[in-house]
């Protein structure tokens, strides 16, 4: 379990990292560009959020003390 949540995190920060970047080439306003970060950030706390839960979850319901 550890390593898909570790993959899918990784995809998700490498695809909000690209959209930032192509918000900055394609962008003359600094203003976007911030919101730009400060939305890819808060999705990324987000998705940490929830990627812990389901592993936290999974990993409750897989210790040898629960069967």
């Amino acid at each position: 379990m550890t390593g898909w949540v570790l993959r899918t995190w990784l995809k998700l920060t490498a695809a909000l990292a690209l959209g930032v970047v192509g918000v900055w080439l394609l962008t003359d306003r600094p203003g976007y560009v911030w919101a730009a970060i400060i939305t890819a950030g808060l999705t990324n706390v987000w998705a940490i959020r929830a990627l812990a839960k389901e592993w936290a979850d999974e990993a409750r319901s897989s210790w040898w003390w629960s069967r």
